[in-house]
């Protein structure tokens, strides 16, 4: 019997990853911060939950005893935030489950990265041949330290597979659609780029992605780039927002260099004052939402044959869907 450990069960992907492990007949165990909100619920869906935090090395292998399957889906993944925190949690705390996960024997580890580890803003098109380039950017740089040390433990022998995503969405996201949908609403969104294409995944299609990653054997050493097909402009987005939510649909056009001036003068401001509260605008998410590259998914399709089984507008109906059965108030809320 597959025996599963999912990190990051609480949030987005890990919540989905948790329901298709259950619709595969899989034993499910997760690894959750003790006072977690969604403890109780995780119980009664029968998951055996192990409170603990990813930074701590014992709780880490309480729960990878007894699995044969990792998803390692848990990160901080941030535009802000301390150096030190981000380190923890994304390459020590990896570097505890590929520990644990090597001592325990195993059959597949398979690690969430990001397509963020490719500095692809200057690129015109994306495949994993590209290396990983530290930007000096917290959450890409420490993914990148966070990758590389499940390719050492790849050369021990652990059977391992990387999927890099691009952004996700879905109904329950609770970053892209949510937050463009407050700054439309609140008219305080503007473009710097003009027709700067999405990269965009599904959730239903990553998730399918991550199984494959998880059972075919043409997964095993290897690493995929997730993403639906880089058809959607930022400018066909937030008109589709502002459409569904009865808002004006941004006009507003500022050059990019100033757009990036500004935002590093607001890390400069907000790290001087040290500053928790993320700055309005950052030099990592100006760069993320002015990209025009072209992110190639081959690999993805040639090795495994994944196809997105959800088109992407019609994942885009869905998340818009469930986007306006939510309070407007609840948008932001994690």
């Amino acid at each position: 019997m597959t025996v599963a450990l999912v990190t990051g069960a609480s949030g987005f992907i890990g919540s989905h990853l948790v329901s298709r492990c259950f619709e595969k007949g899989f034993r499910v165990k997760v690894l959750v911060r003790q006072g977690n909100s969604r403890i109780g619920q995780l119980k009664r869906l029968g998951v055996e939950v192990v409170e603990g935090d990813l930074r701590d090395r014992d709780a880490v292998k309480r729960a990878v005893k007894g699995c044969n399957l990792v998803f390692h889906a848990a990160a901080l993944a941030s535009d802000w935030g301390d150096w030190e925190e981000f380190r923890a949690v994304n390459v020590e705390g990896t570097r505890y489950i590929c520990e644990a996960s090597e001592h325990e024997g195993i059959r597949r580890l398979v690690y969430l990265s990001t397509y963020e580890v490719f500095d692809h803003f200057r690129l015109e098109r994306l495949d994993e041949q590209e290396p990983c380039t530290k930007r000096g950017e917290q959450y890409p740089d420490t993914k990148i330290e966070g990758t590389e040390v499940v390719w050492q433990y790849k050369e021990r022998g652990l059977p391992v597979s990387v999927v890099y995503p691009s952004l996700v969405f879905g109904p329950g996201d609770t970053t892209l659609f949510p937050l463009l949908a407050d700054a439309i609403r609140n008219r305080r969104f503007f473009y710097w780029q003009v027709r700067a294409g999405l990269n965009l995944i599904y959730i239903d299609n990553l998730v399918d992605l991550l199984m494959l990653a998880a059972s075919h054997q043409n997964a095993l050493g290897e690493d995929f780039l997730a993403c639906d097909g880089n058809s959607i402009t930022l400018e066909e987005l937030s008109a589709s927002i502002a459409g569904r939510i009865s808002a004006p649909a941004p006009s507003l056009y500022l050059p990019f260099g100033l757009v990036l001036v500004l935002a590093h003068a607001m890390e400069l401001v907000y790290g001087a004052i040290g500053s928790t509260k993320r700055p309005l605008l950052t030099r990592q998410a100006v760069k993320l939402l002015a990209s025009r590259v072209m992110v190639d998914t081959g690999k993805a399709r040639r090795l495994l044959g994944w196809e997105p089984s959800v088109p992407l507008w019609k994942g885009v109906e869905k998340t818009l869907d469930w986007l306006v059965s939510v309070d407007p108030g609840d948008w932001k809320k994690k």
